[in-house]
C-alpha cells in the first residue's frame, strides 16, 4: 500500500496535516518541485511531507500560511498536534508494531508490554492508573498477538534493565511465569533479549525506555513518558535514539549470560 493511501485525517492530527498539504498544494496547481522550491528543500522532503513520513516543520508551515494566505492554518494545527501528542499514541504504535518489519528496544523500569506474561501485565496495570485495567490488558494481549502472531513475525531485539528484571511485579507466581516466558521467547531466532546490568554504571539509557520501528523503508522512533508516548520521525531525531541504542548494545550482556541470567532471577522465586 501506499504511504499516501493508509492516511487516516480523522485518526491523527498529523495525517490531517499531510492531507490537506497535498490538497492545498494541488488547489493552487502547484507540483511537488514547485513547494520544494518555495520552502527551499528537496522534492522528496515534500513527498515525505504529504504521506507523513517526516512531519511539518514548523518553519516550513509558515511559508506556506504566507504563500497560500491560510491565517496561519498550518502552523496552528502543528502546534495543535504538538500539544496533543498523538492523544491515540496506544492505537498508533499498536498499529507500527503490527507493521514492523524489526522492533527495537530499550526498557528501564519494567518488563515491556509486548514481553509481559497477561498475570505480569495485569499486576503492572493494576497498579498504575489506568481507569480500566481489564480493557487495557486486552488491549496488551492485542498488540502481541499483532507482532507475534504473523506469519513472519519481525525481528525484536529487547534491552532490560536490571531494574526491570529484578523488580517484583505481582506475587512470586507471577515472577516465575514472567521469567519462564522471556527465556522462551530468548530462544526464537527472530527473538534477542539481552541484560544491562548494575554493573554498567551510568549510560544514556537512564533517560527513559524507547523503541525504534522499522516500517517500509523508514525507521522511526518512540519514547515513553508517565501517560503518554510520543513518535519522532524526523530522521535528525530517530537517529539520536539510533546512537542511544547503539551505546546500550556495548554495555550488555550477550544473549547467552543473559538467558542465563533470567534463570537464575526465576529461581528466586520458590
Amino acid at each position: 500500500m501506499h504511504a499516501r493511501e493508509s492516511l487516516d485525517p480523522a485518526r491523527s492530527m498529523w495525517h490531517f496535516i499531510a492531507v490537506h498539504l497535498r490538497r492545498y498544494r494541488e488547489a493552487h496547481h502547484m507540483s511537488g518541485q514547485a513547494l520544494a522550491d518555495v520552502l527551499g528543500c528537496d522534492r522528496s522532503t515534500v513527498s515525505r511531507y504529504e504521506s507523513n513520513r517526516l512531519r511539518l516543520k514548523r518553519g516550513h508551515a509558515e511559508i506556506i500560511d504566507r504563500r497560500w494566505n491560510t491565517n496561519g492554518m498550518f502552523t496552528n494545527l502543528i502546534g495543535f498536534a504538538e500539544r496533543a501528542d498523538e492523544g491515540d499514541w496506544l492505537v498508533e504504535l499498536s498499529e507500527y508494531e503490527a507493521r514492523a518489519t524489526r522492533i527495537r528496544m530499550w526498557e528501564a523500569s519494567v518488563i515491556p508490554g509486548l514481553l509481559q506474561t497477561p498475570d505480569y501485565a495485569r499486576a503492572a496495570l493494576t497498579a498504575g492508573t489506568e481507569n480500566n485495567p481489564d480493557i487495557a490488558l486486552e488491549q496488551r494481549i492485542a498488540r502481541q498477538a499483532a507482532v507475534f502472531g504473523k506469519p513472519r513475525p519481525p525481528r525484536v531485539s529487547a534491552f532490560l534493565s536490571w531494574v526491570a528484571v529484578t523488580q517484583l511485579v505481582g506475587g512470586p507466581d507471577t515472577m516465575r511465569g514472567q521469567f519462564a516466558h522471556l527465556v522462551e521467547l530468548s530462544e526464537l531466532q527472530h527473538v534477542s533479549i539481552r541484560i544491562v546490568e548494575n554493573q554498567a554504571g551510568a549510560h544514556p539509557g537512564l533517560n527513559g525506555s524507547f523503541k525504534l520501528l522499522t516500517v517500509g523503508d523508514r525507521d522511526l522512533a518512540y519514547t515513553e513518558a508517565a501517560t503518554h508516548g510520543r513518535f519522532l520521525m524526523d530522521p535528525f531525531d530517530v537517529q539520536e535514539i539510533a546512537v542511544r541504542y547503539d551505546w546500550i548494545s556495548d554495555i550488555a550482556l550477550p544473549v547467552g549470560p543473559s538467558r542465563a541470567l533470567l534463570k537464575a532471577e526465576s529461581e528466586k522465586y520458590p
